[in-house]
């Protein structure tokens, strides 16, 4: 175990004082126009009291925005990472994965606590060189004590002498087949203005996400589009083809590449198989989201309570 390791490991079981969301109509939009979804749902109150819902709901993976939170100014670092553990000098740090679970939909109005925890640490050394992983799990409760989701964020840590290896290594071309059940969901070119706006619209500031200069003075080839945000596409598209987001019980992805402010991301998946759970059977799919190059960025599984 390495001494960097070794320091991280001492925050695990570690939990974060609560964070609070009010969550309000304005937040919900921009989350939503940020991902280019048009959907009425998230701003049309009249379109939206004619549904089952009876009003706006938020799309799935959407928590609370920098408007939204209680008692943290917008820009607060805990909103990213409630608990800072050490990153050594000269390492960066960027998404790995998320594994989101969805229990009811977000609505206008709601306070969403958020309570973080650190559950692991581990590293590996391969071919981008020494790499630290950590997980975090954050779990959202509503007003009534409601679980609305539980999300568990995976980041890396990059070694100085592995962060060129991992930009290179990371941008490979996939030969997997990338043929889908689903309609496709094409979104973009992914500029700059998008991906500041989901910064704001999920209160996460970080600035290899819209500050070109500060990203390449890490050595990044330019701004880099946030994981979440390819999470956020792939619930999109699931939503578009079940007509429901709310059918989406489970998401988890592994972020294999970076994409780059100007790319154009495609989300697709298709049917992989059925279980059978306590509360009925889920459809789990396989999901993806690639570039304009042919390189699949982001891949996982989803489960849909489809009827």
């Amino acid at each position: 175990m390495s001494a960097p390791l070794d320091e991280i490991n001492r925050y695990i079981g570690t939990e974060a004082p609560p964070i609070e969301y009010v969550i309000d109509t304005g937040s919900i939009k921009m989350f939503a126009d940020s991902i280019m979804d048009p959907d009425p749902l998230y701003c049309d109150e009249r379109y939206a009291k004619t549904t089952r819902y009876g009003g706006i709901i938020a799309p799935q993976t959407f928590f609370g925005g920098a408007t939204s939170l209680r008692g943290l100014k917008a820009g607060d670092s805990r909103t990213m990472s409630a608990i800072s553990v050490p990153i050594p000098p000269g390492w960066t740090s960027i998404a790995a994965g998320d594994d989101f679970q969805f229990f009811t939909a977000v609505k206008p109005g709601d306070i969403l606590t958020c309570r973080e925890r650190v559950t692991e640490a581990y590293e590996k050394q391969g071919r981008s060189g020494h790499l630290i992983f950590v997980t975090r799990e954050k779990t959202f409760t509503n007003q009534y004590g409601q679980i609305v989701m539980i999300r568990k964020l995976s980041g890396v840590l990059l070694g100085p002498s592995s962060e060129k290896n991992a930009i290179n290594n990371r941008h490979t071309t996939s030969d997997e087949d990338f043929s889908t059940e689903f309609p496709a969901l094409v979104v973009g070119p992914v500029t700059i203005r998008y991906l500041a706006m989901f910064a704001v619209a999920t209160a996460e500031f970080v600035d290899i996400h819209y500050d070109r200069d500060y990203a390449q003075s890490l050595g990044l080839p330019d701004v880099i589009v946030q994981g979440l945000y390819k999470t956020a596409i792939i619930a999109q598209m699931l939503k578009n083809w079940t007509g429901d987001g709310t059918l989406i019980r489970g998401l988890i992805v592994q972020h294999r590449g970076m994409d780059i402010a100007g790319n154009t991301l495609t989300a697709g998946g298709r049917i992989i198989g059925t279980s059978q759970q306590q509360n009925g059977k889920l459809t789990k799919c396989g999901v993806w989201v690639y570039n304009q190059y042919g390189q699949r960025t982001t891949v996982g599984t989803a489960s849909l309570a489809i009827p």
